[in-house]
């Protein structure tokens, strides 16, 4: 093989993100924006503008050289919108030139053009009907208005002439479900089981639907690509979690190698991944523009289009329906999930899935129906958030026991004990949750919980019954609490099938590669660590490579790969075996490691029963605030989180990861605000279980725990996040007006006795 030939075939590609796609800059460099649709259906006809000054440039989807859709887990998405349009703002363009405000103002004269064969029919009907000539309006001759205006109401309704079938095109539709059922669901009909858990009338019967919106903070940078030529090469500027995707992405839409795309990878926001899938088609929009003009070419959404088009995750909502005895026994949960998936959203079956699975978190009632349903809508298409996914559910089912626990008048500790391991054997699910009353009790004693919470709820009791003013009160308080896992391996898994994988070479200078994806600081240092001890060699001679040949990338996105759990056991593997074989055979030595099937194989996807998960980490959050009355501004007096996430390697860089992601939560619980708390208490039970992840720890409890403590001090229900004040005050009013019913009721009642007796 030519020497040039073997250079090309072994080039490498980094999978390090480095700086911000934001910030490039190269000579010629040519700014662009996406030509959306204005409406919401149709079919496009073409897309025009008048003229175009010299260099600058407008592309459709006629333009595209190779295939003009992206492959998305088996399912398909246009690149460039064309025919028939999807959503309100659909890209069925790109706009680029050299001065950036040129072409914003070149991007109004941009026409969509649109096909609407039958109502240019009806349009040439009703002139044809004209049989005089063309009817000139002047205010002398009325007669002649009258009859234009006859003319005008002769024409067909819009409901003749518009093309409904490309409207029903936009239908909702279920794209996923999943059903799970135990106890009398699983053996009666669904009304007759129904009937049989809801009908005790000695039982607590508790409903309530739950939301949790997922807003990434705006400081953040928003998603874009910036693309140039070199040579044969092109290159991809992109702050993608997908690196493999993006490239045959781009390859496939420009018919050129996936060895001619150079993918420099950037940062993405620290909370949520920007798009995965959409990153991947924004990415090839931008490189059409670069290939075809031969110049560099960038594209940075506005925050607008981040917000509308680029959400992380999809839209839910959650209801609960519980049946409570009188000793706090949850005899059975009903559970709806509504999860609105947009015009489009290749995993929605894995969203759907994983959210049924946790969604009774770690209680384990008699009977359980589960009704998980994944469905279209005209909003914009959306993706798999990895980082988040599981918190809206438990946003709403620790919300919900919250509220059983006030209904029934018990400690949380008490009902949360009660319900563990009501049906361990014959649960669908099998994963151990005895340690998660380890952190539920330490976090109670630690932040003194039931003392404060008695207090509070007696407080909150006595405004209802006295139904007192709050303008003039004292700060009103509360108190939350909420429990929650996170997993390191998902074995339930439709979308994302794949080995975990690490090669370890030990070089003759007592230098060790890890040959991996980079993780984060904190990971890479646990790594670092665990190989230095076991090798016996300095922790600074331990390296982390992260470049790939072409062939070699991971075909799943990079948020699945390198969890601390499966990926740290095996580099104690690979270090053990190389400490054995040092001394005997010559340096360098490779050792490759891979993570087992068997694991995998617990789970049945079949009956959709097993062990749905690796490695489980849990923490359990408590939330004090109090809430001003005359401004409804929130504070936070503490933060208490106890977190058991199994052997902790270097326990300054967990504190670290875990201050940040508190930090960047108390971005999200209200609206455009930032809610600040000095007072944060984190502690850790020593375990020597295998490493769990600390990530989405926070996410899935902090929410549930802020709301149930701010549902406390208002003595009415909050029921989805992120809350505004304008929220917090027609809560309040609604209060004092159901009370105020309730005390003129009573009254009247009163009164008619006092009637009755005379």
């Amino acid at each position: 093989m030519p020497k040039k030939a073997a250079a090309e075939k072994t080039r490498k590609c980094s999978m390090e993100a480095t700086g911000f796609y934001s910030d490039a800059s190269r000579d010629g460099m040519l700014y662009a924006v996406l030509v959306r649709s204005p409406a919401a259906t149709g079919k496009v006809k073409s897309v025009t503008i008048p003229s175009l000054p010299e260099g600058y440039y407008l592309f459709t989807a006629d333009d595209i050289p190779g295939i003009k859709k992206a492959t998305i887990n088996g399912q398909q998405w246009k690149i460039l919108g064309y025919d028939d349009v999807s959503y309100s703002g659909e890209p069925v363009g790109i706009l680029c030139g050299p001065d950036e405000n040129k072409v914003l103002e070149l991007l109004e004269d941009v026409s969509v053009n649109f096909d609407i064969v039958s109502l240019e029919s009806a349009l040439e009907k009703a002139m044809k009907r004209q049989r005089g000539p063309v009817v000139k309006l002047s205010k002398k001759d009325d007669s002649d208005i009258s009859s234009f205006v006859n003319e005008i109401n002769d024409l067909p309704s819009l409901d003749t002439v518009i093309d409904n079938r490309r409207i029903e095109q936009n239908k909702e539709e279920t794209v996923a479900s999943r059903d799970i059922r135990t106890g009398v669901f699983a053996t009666k009909p669904p009304s007759v089981a129904e009937k049989k858990v809801f009908g005790n009338k000695h039982d607590f019967i508790t409903e309530e639907t739950w939301n949790l919106k997922l807003v990434p903070p705006l400081w953040k940078e928003t998603c874009g690509s910036f693309c140039w030529k070199d040579g044969k090469y092109l290159h991809i500027s992109a702050p993608t979690r997908w690196t493999m995707h993006l490239m045959k992405t781009v390859s496939e839409a420009l018919n050129i190698p996936v060895e001619n795309i150079i993918v420099h990878k950037t940062k993405t926001s620290g909370v949520f991944s920007k798009g995965l899938w959409r990153t991947s088609v924004l990415a090839a929009q931008v490189a059409l523009a670069s290939y075809i003009t031969a110049k560099p070419v960038k594209l940075i959404l506005t925050q607008a289009e981040q917000d509308s088009y680029m959400a992380p995750g999809v839209k839910t909502k959650v209801t609960y329906k519980t049946a409570v005895n009188k000793d706090g026994i949850i005899n059975g949960i009903s559970a709806n999930i509504d999860i609105d998936v947009g015009c489009f959203n290749p995993f929605a079956q894995e969203i759907t899935d994983r959210m049924s699975i946790i969604a009774c978190n770690y209680y384990k009632p008699h009977n359980v129906h589960i009704v998980a349903t994944a469905h279209t809508s005209k909003n914009p298409p959306t993706s798999i958030c990895i980082r988040g996914i599981d918190s809206p559910v438990f946003f709403a089912i620790e919300n919900h026991i919250q509220k059983i626990v006030e209904q029934i008048n018990m400690l949380p500790d008490e009902l949360r004990l009660k319900n563990l391991n009501l049906r361990k054997n014959d649960f669908p699910f099998l994963f151990e949750n005895e340690n998660s009353m380890q952190t539920f009790s330490r976090a109670i004693q630690i932040s003194d919980f039931n003392r404060k919470y008695s207090s509070f709820n007696m407080d909150a009791l006595d405004r209802i019954q006295e139904n007192s003013n709050p303008f003039f009160a004292l700060p009103l308080r509360g108190i939350g609490i909420a429990s929650a896992f996170n997993v390191s391996d998902y074995y339930a898994t439709s979308c994302f099938p794949s080995e975990d994988k690490v090669e370890l070479t030990l070089q003759q200078n007592d230098h060790l590669t890890i040959h991996a994806i980079n993780p984060s600081q904190g990971i890479q240092e646990i790594w670092k660590k665990t190989a230095a001890d076991i090798l016996e060699i300095k922790k600074d001679f331990v390296t982390i490579d992260s470049d790939f040949e072409v062939d070699d990338l991971p075909v799943q996105p990079e948020d699945t790969c390198n969890t601390i759990s499966s990926l740290n056991e095996l580099i104690k593997k690979g270090c053990q075996d190389i400490q054995k074989k040092r001394f005997n055979l010559p340096l360098p030595i490779s050792v490759k490691k891979s993570s087992s099937a068997t694991a995998k194989k617990s789970f049945d996807r079949e009956t959709f029963s097993g062990t749905p998960f690796g490695t489980t980490s849990y923490a359990t959050a408590v939330v004090e605030v109090e809430l001003d009355t005359y401004t409804y501004n929130e504070r936070i007096k503490g933060i208490w989180l106890v977190i058991d996430c199994g052997e902790l390697f270097d326990k300054v860089a967990a504190l670290r990861a875990i201050r940040l992601e508190i930090q960047q939560e108390l971005e999200m619980l209200v609206e455009e605000k930032s809610i600040p708390c000095e007072n944060i208490n984190i502690e850790f039970i020593q375990s020597k279980n295998k490493s769990g992840q600390l990530g989405e720890l926070v996410r899935n409890t902090l929410p549930a725990a802020f709301s149930s403590a701010l549902s406390l001090a208002l003595a009415t229900q909050l029921t989805k996040l992120p809350c505004t004040e304008k929220q917090l005050f027609e809560l309040i009013k609604q209060r004092e007006t159901r009370s105020e019913e309730k005390t003129d009721e009573k009254e009247q009642s009163t009164e008619k006795n006092e009637e009755e007796k005379k």
